[in-house]
């Protein structure tokens, strides 16, 4: 009875370092047609240069390659180990040419870099470093894979052929009628690409982190309260104890401990502006804790008194630190939720991926929130907002959308410390915003009544998305954006403006 077999044709693009590897793939794909292909009535071909091609005039080699045979194949192989191949007119070699020019016109290619160790004086560093370029450039796209041994790369082989091809037959083996990238421009909810983009506030003031910073304070106020002094010398007096003799040739009491007035002054304000009921008098006393000072070490002083007393002067020390910077929590959290927010994602929905895409976002003048006009948090806060806040400004990719990865490197600059809180605060706040515009990296300009930010994404692969190398931060909400996307595959420039309800 006869049978309908679907043929397809696998080149084999390899330099001439591959010698083993090439006889490999022939075995493989012999294997496969055996075991796989008699049943579901298909047969894959190998194509090399080296059996089906014919002397022809009247053009470039390679070009000729290409048109007798390459173009036309369904798929191909191509390894590479210490040699990256001849140099073509337009591209590193004629194996790139030929895994470029497939993957332009959206065939399958199986490309794979031979770890293997090499005799030293068998690698031609110029050519080894062409390869790892190439591969730096597919690097991260889940393009090609790696192996060390000659059977690990027989497996691996064989599996990809059989996976790929066995899905094509599946599925029908047809080719779309035309393979191209399909950008757009989504918004992003909850780690998803959504199509209605919109729009929204912070609410930083309200997370649990500042209302955590409240309740610790709170709990700092109790304790305090709780505290009931009474002075060295009535606690001497009731153990029937004589009281410390200072030797006044070796050090002196100066003067009795009192809390400063900044700081009573604001941490009853704070009491007051939280109904927290306090007696100034009570809250602040120190039982008539003294402080000494040697006269052998300048500025060295200590306390005289109960355990007690200094302990409960560290507690309002600390309790001083703690709302000021609470205070500088709130107001800078009052900074940023009176901000709006945008969060979008580049997408390709289309059949094949994309290269050189150039976003530019078009929004009228005076909304846009530029990385300079991002407040700048208080210095007692700004380290942890390094950690808390600069991370929300950059978002988090998700199953569905990757991370925009084209940063530049951050420059590792040390905060010098120095003695004035004043220099040390102008370091952090540099640091910070070295840090800002490491994220903002999208380039600004204004023309026509409109900032205009523009940013490269070098690639995308089909259905997938990428985030924006930032969210968008906006000092009034606005109403309408309107995009224009070029790229390297697209002869159209993809335009849109999206209004916001």
């Amino acid at each position: 009875m006869a049978k309908t077999r679907t043929y397809y044709d696998l080149l084999i693009s390899c330099p001439s370092d591959v010698k083993e590897e090439l006889q490999l793939i022939n075995e493989q794909v012999d294997n496969f047609n055996r075991m796989f292909g008699r049943i579901n009535n298909i047969s894959i071909d190998t194509k090399h240069w080296s059996k089906d091609s014919y002397p022809q005039s009247g053009g470039k080699p390679q070009e000729l390659l290409n048109q007798q045979f390459v173009l036309d194949c369904d798929a191909a192989v191509a390894v590479f180990w210490t040699r990256f191949g001849t140099p073509t007119d337009e591209y590193g070699s004629g194996t790139e040419e030929e895994i470029e020019k497939l993957i332009q016109s959206g065939k399958q290619v199986f490309l794979y870099f031979c770890e293997k160790e090499a005799k030293l004086s068998d690698v031609n560093w110029e050519q080894y470093q062409k390869i790892q370029e190439f591969k730096e450039k597919y690097k991260g796209k889940g393009i090609f894979s790696t192996y060390s041994t000659l059977e690990e790369f027989e497996q691996q082989f064989l599996n990809h052929l059989t996976l790929y091809f066995l899905d094509k037959h599946v599925k029908g083996g047809e080719e779309p009628s035309e393979s191209k990238s399909e950008l757009s421009i989504k918004g992003v909810s909850d780690g998803e690409p959504i199509e209605n983009m919109k729009v929204t506030r912070s609410s930083f003031s309200n997370s649990e982190f500042i209302a955590h910073l409240k309740t610790e304070i709170m709990k700092q106020f109790d304790s305090i309260k709780q505290c009931h002094l009474i002075s060295e010398q009535e606690e001497a007096n009731k153990t029937n104890s004589w009281p410390t003799v200072t030797l006044s040739f070796i050090e002196r009491i100066t003067q009795e401990v009192a809390v400063s007035a900044i700081k009573q002054k604001t941490i009853c304000d704070f009491a007051e502006n939280n109904d927290i009921e306090i007696n100034q008098n009570s809250f602040f006393d120190l039982g008539g804790l003294k402080q000494k000072e040697s006269p052998i070490i300048a500025g060295s002083l200590k306390y005289v008194g109960t355990d007690e007393a200094k302990e409960k002067l560290k507690e309002i020390d600390r309790l001083f630190d703690n709302i000021k910077e609470y205070d500088q929590w709130i107001s800078y959290s009052e900074k940023l939720d009176s901000k709006y927010y945008l969060r979008l994602c580049l997408s390709n929905q289309g059949n094949r991926y994309d290269e050189d895409i150039d976003v530019k976002i078009f929004i009228k003048e005076g909304l846009l929130c530029k990385p300079e006009d991002i407040p700048v948090p208080g210095y007692q806060i700004i380290e942890e907002c390094e950690k808390i806040i600069l991370p929300v400004f950059h978002d988090s990719p998700s199953l569905l959308i990757n991370a925009y990865d084209e940063y530049p490197i951050e420059p590792n600059i040390p905060v010098i410390p120095y003695f004035s809180v004043e220099e040390n605060a102008k370091q952090l706040k540099e640091k910070f915003k070295r840090r800002l515009n490491n994220i903002f990296i999208y380039e600004y300009y204004n023309q026509n009544g409109y900032d205009i930010l523009t940013f490269k994404q070098p690639y995308l692969k089909h259905k997938n998305n990428v985030l924006f190398p930032s969210v968008l931060v906006f000092n009034s909400e606005p109403d309408s954006i309107r995009f224009e996307i070029q790229s390297k595959f697209s002869s159209d420039i993809v335009t849109s403006e999206i209004e916001f309800n």
